[in-house]
């Protein structure tokens, strides 16, 4: 029988605890510099044992990025787990007993049992996967930004201007122009002393707001008349509160602004794949989603059935029935909580009325009457829309709604 030899690496922020284990007895144990000096310590004690050698380490976000991008540059065969699997592995009963280097042993030692056959990368994906998943990340940190600058600004506009947002009839924050105006008029007391009608359209004219022709410049102008003659100021308008508001308001723009450009970014660098076109023959979805899905899903083709691109998303439910109790089903929420935030909105756009038809809003119309639960019934269609997207890309096709499966 072959002998087998495993490293176990756990990964922490600047170092890593290697364990070298063959047949089961730990040979070898080091720690390692998460740099180039330490990444060539690593490959010399690879050759040393076993050129073959196997490697297992945790997936611990960008720490985890430097270690397996060389271990793909020097060829080196390698098997990553996710947080979760590599907790179950490592927790041995006393945590009290828990640290770098048990982990690295406990990685490479349950590798053998775990992973009877040698690991193989079965599917490889190729790097530009990878690089729109962080390009997506970043959007969601643009997306984060901007929710906090909303909200500090909506706290200030209490003081400088609450009619603005608060009343009937008043402005659409969901909106771009909501902002700009606010950029020009961050305290209700500007307006009224412009005093006249004509010349605040004007003012709005001279602003050059994109898609701002005369009739909603005129309808605007009219709405901020009526709202800053109502409101009641909290702060005059030469407090700091109007400066702030004006620097929020500028700053959810330029969040905004930044979004937009990282999905073109990331459109003109995924374009050339084939499922970038087979995901927008869906109703509902658009360049933009079409890329962010591709983004935090990856290549799906390395999936082999739905079951296993739903473990990665998690929307597999947990169940514990023990005795006389039996736990309500929810998802686990183990997987990718990007991609199910993604494949969320996308199942809402999807059962708009003005989207086409699709059987994911056929499905859920059967069952809304009947469901307890809208959040449940839409999870049920996001399953129902990852079967489809894997589906769609696996056999190179577009969507079809007459073809497709009807709900049952």
């Amino acid at each position: 029988m072959m002998m087998r030899t495993i490293i176990g690496i756990d990964v922490s922020k600047n170092k890593a605890n290697v364990a070298v284990v063959t047949d089961l007895v730990v040979v070898k144990e080091l720690t390692i510099s998460l740099d180039l000096l330490g990444f060539n310590e690593l490959k010399h004690a690879v050759f040393q044992f076993n050129e073959k050698a196997e490697i297992v380490f945790e997936a611990t976000g960008v720490y985890s990025r430097r270690l397996e991008y060389f271990l793909q540059q020097a060829g080196l065969n390698y098997h990553i787990l996710n947080p979760l699997a590599a907790k179950n592995r490592i927790a041995t009963g006393s945590r009290l007993r828990k640290n770098d280097q048990r982990d690295a042993r406990r990685l490479a030692i349950t590798e053998f049992t775990e992973q009877l056959e040698p690991y193989l990368l079965a599917y490889k994906q190729n790097p530009i996967y990878r690089e729109l998943t962080d390009m997506n990340r970043y959007y969601d940190q643009l997306n984060e930004d901007k929710k906090r600058a909303r909200n500090r600004a909506h706290r200030v506009l209490q003081l400088v201007f609450a009619s603005f947002g608060a009343s009937k009839g008043s402005f659409n924050f969901d909106t771009k122009l909501a902002w700009e105006l606010l950029t020009l008029f961050p305290h209700a007391q500007i307006v009224r002393e412009i005093g006249d009608l004509n010349a605040l359209e004007a003012r709005i004219s001279a602003a050059h707001f994109k898609g701002m022709g005369a009739r909603r410049i005129h309808d605007a102008a009219r709405k901020l008349w009526k709202l800053a003659a109502q409101n009641g100021d909290a702060v005059p308008v030469t407090s700091d509160n109007t400066r702030q508001m004006e620097a929020l308001a500028e700053q959810v723009l330029a969040l905004e602004a930044a979004q937009d450009q990282q999905v073109v970014r990331m459109m003109t660098l995924g374009k050339s794949l084939p499922e970038f076109t087979l995901l927008q023959t869906i109703p509902g979805i658009g360049g933009s989603t079409a890329i962010r899905l591709i983004s935090e899903l990856g290549d799906i083709r390395r999936f082999d059935t739905r079951q296993q691109l739903n473990s990665y998303v998690s929307l597999d439910t947990t169940e514990i029935d023990s005795g006389d109790h039996q736990s309500a089903r929810h998802i686990t929420k183990h997987g990718n909580p990007h991609a199910r935030r993604i494949l969320y909105w996308t199942v809402i756009l999807m059962l708009n009325p003005k989207m086409g038809n699709n059987h994911i809003r056929d499905a859920y119309e059967k069952r809304r009457e009947a469901s307890s639960s809208k959040k449940k019934l839409i999870v049920r269609q996001m399953d129902r829309l990852i079967k489809t997207i894997l589906y769609l890309i696996k056999t190179n096709q577009p969507y079809s709604y007459e073809l497709s499966p009807q709900s049952k």
